[in-house]
């Protein structure tokens, strides 16, 4: 009959999947050879999978190790501080790299690939080295010193820049002398405080208005009395044993005086300024001029004058005076020195002296000058001189004082 057949055939059926799904059946699964064959042929190509990609992983991890030992030998090796141009060779250029870890300091090669100092390139690049501390004997660095740092490199490549200035483009600056051309101070300034410390002092001597007027073709007031005593007066020179000169102690100690008394009677109101010079000084500053007071009187009696007699002016005047050149007037090193500071070329300054050697300085320093005659001046040649006037009132800035600068005109 087919009704059993086909129920046993259900039943052996539901029984084997059963038993192949359910591995706690008590029932077994019927065995067939092929299905044996194939699972056999499965698990072969199972374990053959398994192989390749264990040696896969393998592989993988031996190289990445190979890659982290190459890396730490190469962090762990001493490398220059000192890139020598693409190629190694270019002597010439350094470009310096920061040492990780070591601010501010800088390595040069030294003698050998695993040495490195800074014997030959000091520490940001400054020569000669100025590092507290620093020494190297026989050729070899012994002690490094203390390094400047970002700050003392700025401030010494600030130096640097301001000692190689160039000039400005279209600047210009007005020049002037102090006494005799800001105030008369020569006749009833500087002459009556030279007499007043010669009596202090016990110098028996005095100078009269003709003679002080000789005197003023040399320029400084040390040097001034050392031509005295030496060629004027020698019986009322002292120090019987040392000649005078200009860094003579006594020398020194009367012109410390009298620039005391000097800035006493500057301070007391009684020297009025020179006409003119108010206008001359604002219509510079309103076209934009640098202004510069230079003199060989002592600074701090020119201080006193620009700040008593021009106080409005006194914080844009730069004053050169004293002894900040070696050599006075008519040296033109005072002048030089003015230019080369304000950062103007000597021919875009005008120079306003009152005296001979003041003309033959400006000249020298390669600028325009213009003379305003003073008491003890008048006799004296002015020849050379651009403009020659009595007093700063009959100048007209333009036509008189900015005329005076070079220009250019295009063809």
């Amino acid at each position: 009959s087919r009704q059993p057949c086909s129920s046993n055939c259900a039943m052996l059926a539901f029984l084997s999947v059963a038993g192949a799904t359910s591995p706690r059946s008590r029932v077994a699964p019927l065995w067939r050879p092929e299905a044996a064959v194939s699972t056999a042929a499965r698990t072969n190509a199972r374990g053959t999978q398994d192989a390749s990609t264990g040696s896969g992983f393998a592989s993988v991890f031996m190289s990445v190790c190979g890659i982290l030992v190459a890396v730490r030998r190469h962090h762990g090796r001493q490398r220059p501080r000192v890139v020598r141009g693409p190629s190694g060779g270019t002597w010439y250029e350094y470009k310096f790299r920061a040492k990780p870890g070591a601010k501010y300091r800088y390595r040069a090669l030294g003698g050998n690939k695993k040495h490195f100092d800074d014997r030959f390139i000091p520490e940001w690049g400054v020569w000669p080295p100025e590092a507290k501390g620093r020494r190297v004997k026989y050729g070899v660095l012994v002690n490094k010193g203390k390094a400047m740092g970002a700050t003392r490199y700025e401030q010494e490549k600030k130096a640097m820049r301001d000692a190689a200035k160039e000039p400005e483009l279209g600047a210009c600056a007005l020049l002037i002398d102090c006494d005799g051309t800001i105030v008369e101070t020569e006749r009833d300034g500087h002459r009556v405080a030279f007499n007043k410390a010669f009596e202090e002092m016990g110098f028996d001597c005095s100078w009269d208005v003709e003679l002080y007027g000789e005197l003023l073709t040399t320029g400084g007031g040390k040097e001034r009395m050392t031509r005295y005593f030496t060629d004027y007066n020698p019986e009322a020179w002292k120090d019987k044993e040392n000649p005078p000169a200009k860094d003579h102690p006594d020398i020194v100690a009367l012109h410390k005086r009298k620039t005391e008394l000097f800035m006493e009677i500057v301070r007391s109101g009684m020297l009025p300024l020179r006409p003119g010079i108010t206008e001359l000084l604002a219509a510079a500053t309103e076209a934009g001029w640098k202004i510069a007071v230079c003199s060989t009187s002592n600074e701090k009696a020119v201080a006193a004058v620009v700040e008593t007699m021009l106080p409005e002016y006194a914080d844009s005047i730069t004053i050169f005076a004293g002894d900040v050149v070696k050599t006075k007037k008519p040296d033109p090193a005072i002048y030089t020195l003015a230019a080369k500071q304000l950062g103007v070329a000597p021919m875009k300054c005008v120079v306003v002296e009152d005296t001979n050697i003041g003309l033959q300085a400006g000249k020298a320093a390669g600028m325009q000058v213009i003379v305003t005659k003073s008491i003890y001046s008048e006799t004296e040649d002015f020849a050379d001189a651009d403009v020659v006037v009595s007093s700063a009132d009959e100048l007209d800035f333009e036509e008189d004082v900015m005329a005076l600068l070079p220009t250019m005109e295009l063809a």
